[in-house]
């Protein structure tokens, strides 16, 4: 590994017109004007400033959706945050909500009070307000750092801009640019010349012209990599902004994007894993809901006359309707799947790649149909499935765990097979008594330092699974089972 020590991300937070992007334009422009001698060509959604010797990285147009899509989907790329408030206006309810992102996020943030040049100001009522949401400055005991400065007049910026390198040497932020490339998107957007131009922040290794690259399900070639002023560069390292021309289509903010090869290749295989576990197929209600007796559900349609048929097939004594609708699934109904613990159905409708990873960094699950009878079909199997949660299934073999080895950071379940017989792929039942314990997946399996595929009757062998943490003792029983509708 080749550590360096790499620039810090910085967000601006705050509420609107309490000045960060003035604050922002005031830090770029005198960057540029020392350095270039010029403006600011294209806007990639990010720069990066050397300030006495300290580079430093600015995601300049986060607003709150974008910085809460990052956050939701996990790419946790803010260093430091900047809570930008007002002089003359105080604490607002956009400054309320960023306070609360902030301390979801459990990033590191001071406070700018901007706007120290309007007549009449009191600069303690500022720090008053904060105090009231649980921001306690320096000046008032706490350990939040602030800063006065004024956007306008550049007063405070240079004290600001030291404060942050020294939060940064503080967190000893390092990058590794030998390790498989992984930048966050942040902005995406279509040129009619260029085609796709995908914004990104560099967080492990290197990003460099004619990487072949992907996001989510698209893929591409680096073309074109260029900066804030719109130079191009030769490679990208951790810590630094770029822009992408050579993505196949604009992925979301806050994907990741990788070089194919053994990772796209990994991502691929788990992808299929999942798929052959049945994680998508039909209303898996297998400990779900703990004791509740009822499938909650929400189902989006291409049309209404469709949705209302769908409405009309649905037995409420087995089923919640929790919401219905036409169009698109939304990043909303995501989330209210996951707080009301529904199952999601799509007739006829395209469900984005992005909304289908958001879903699974939730926990949702989405079920995609075309044709109407086979929705009809399985929502008419509801009752029967919290009856008998395996009705369905047919068993092709059981094994029983015998011992528990420790390998290379494994656990692995050392079995013998009862009946039929145990394959590498199989949909897996992990049973105690009569309990179903979870529903693991193999990633391995072996016969002493041999890989198998399968394990037939009364032979022996040992399974790894997916999940490290898979909870397994001496006793448990493995079942192998098909769907009825998957046998020949």
């Amino acid at each position: 590994m080749a550590l360096t020590t790499r620039p810090p991300i910085i967000t601006i937070l705050g509420h609107v017109d309490h000045g960060k992007t003035s604050l922002l334009d005031y830090i770029r422009k005198t960057n540029v004007q020392g350095k270039e001698q010029g403006g600011i060509t294209q806007h990639i959604g990010a720069y990066h400033i050397e300030h006495k010797g300290n580079k430093i990285t600015f995601i300049d147009t986060p607003g709150h959706a974008a910085f809460n899509k990052m956050r939701q989907r996990g790419a946790k790329i803010t260093d430091i945050v900047i809570l930008v408030v007002a002089a003359n206006d105080g604490v607002k309810p956009q400054t309320i909500e960023s306070i609360r992102y902030i301390k979801e996020s459990n990033v590191p943030f001071l406070v700018a009070i901007n706007k120290i040049d309007v007549d009449g100001v009191i600069i303690d009522n500022v720090k008053a307000q904060l105090a009231e949401h649980d921001v306690i400055v320096q000046d008032f005991g706490g350990d939040i750092e602030v800063v006065e400065v004024s956007a306008k007049t550049g007063k405070g910026v240079d004290k600001l801009l030291e404060t942050i390198s020294l939060m940064a040497e503080l967190q000893e932020l390092k990058g590794d640019a030998d390790l498989p490339l992984e930048a966050v998107v942040i902005e995406s957007s279509r040129d009619p010349r260029k085609g796709p131009l995908v914004s990104v922040i560099v967080q492990k290794g290197t990003l460099s012209p004619r990487q072949d690259i992907f996001a989510d399900e698209i893929q591409g070639r680096v073309k074109l990599l260029s900066d804030e002023n719109g130079t191009q560069l030769k490679e990208v390292l951790p810590g630094f902004p770029t822009e992408i021309v050579g993505l196949k289509a604009a992925p979301e903010v806050g994907s990741i994007v990788k070089e194919q090869g053994r990772e796209y290749e990994e991502v691929v295989k788990e992808e299929l894993v999942e798929e052959e576990a049945g994680e998508w197929d039909g209303f898996d209600v297998d400990g779900a809901f703990g004791d509740t007796i009822k499938v909650n559900l929400i189902v989006k349609a291409d049309v209404k006359g469709t949705l209302e048929a769908i409405e009309q097939n649905i037995d409420p004594d087995s089923i919640n309707l929790i919401s219905s609708g036409v169009g698109p699934i939304t990043e909303q109904e995501i989330e209210l799947a996951a707080t009301s613990k529904s199952f999601i159905i799509a007739f006829n409708i395209k469900v984005s790649r992005s909304i289908k990873n958001f879903a699974k960094v939730l926990g949702v699950k989405v079920k995609e149909y075309g044709i109407i009878y086979h929705l009809i079909e399985d929502l008419q199997k509801q009752m029967l499935k919290i009856m008998e949660p395996t009705i369905d299934e047919v068993v092709t073999g059981e094994a029983e765990i015998m011992q528990i080895f420790e390998m290379r950071g494994n656990r692995i379940a050392g079995v013998k097979v009862k009946t039929g017989e145990i394959k590498k792929a199989d949909m897996l039942h992990l049973k105690r008594g009569d309990e179903i314990l979870s529903n693991p997946v193999i990633t391995n399996m072996k016969h002493g330092k041999d890989d198998i595929l399968i394990i037939k009757t009364k032979n022996e062998g040992g399974l790894i699974f997916k999940n490290k943490k898979q909870d397994f003792e001496v006793g448990d029983i493995v079942v192998a089972y098909k769907k009825e509708d998957d046998l020949d």
